[in-house]
């Protein structure tokens, strides 16, 4: 059986985009309260990043709101295949 994760566990992680650059850190989860299912992760960008630049949509200022399906895998730190 797979370790458990909680989402506590995971805030505070840093992002990384498919060339392990820093893309900032993983500051909220949003969830599909009727479903459960994770709708996209809050991401507080890196002080060098223009989140306008982003392919995805923008939340709170500094947020982006990076899609579950750019998720390549998680370890010590939060990997995306973009």
């Amino acid at each position: 059986m797979p370790p458990i994760t909680f989402s506590k566990d995971l805030l505070g992680r840093n992002v990384l985009d498919a060339a392990s650059d820093v893309l900032g850190t993983l500051e909220n989860i949003e969830l599909d309260i009727s479903t459960g299912h994770i709708l996209s992760l809050c991401v507080k960008a890196a002080p060098d990043i223009d989140v306008e630049a982003l392919p995805w949509p923008t939340g709170a200022p500094g947020v982006v709101l990076v899609p579950l399906e750019a998720v390549e895998r998680v370890t010590s730190a939060i990997h995306l295949n973009v």
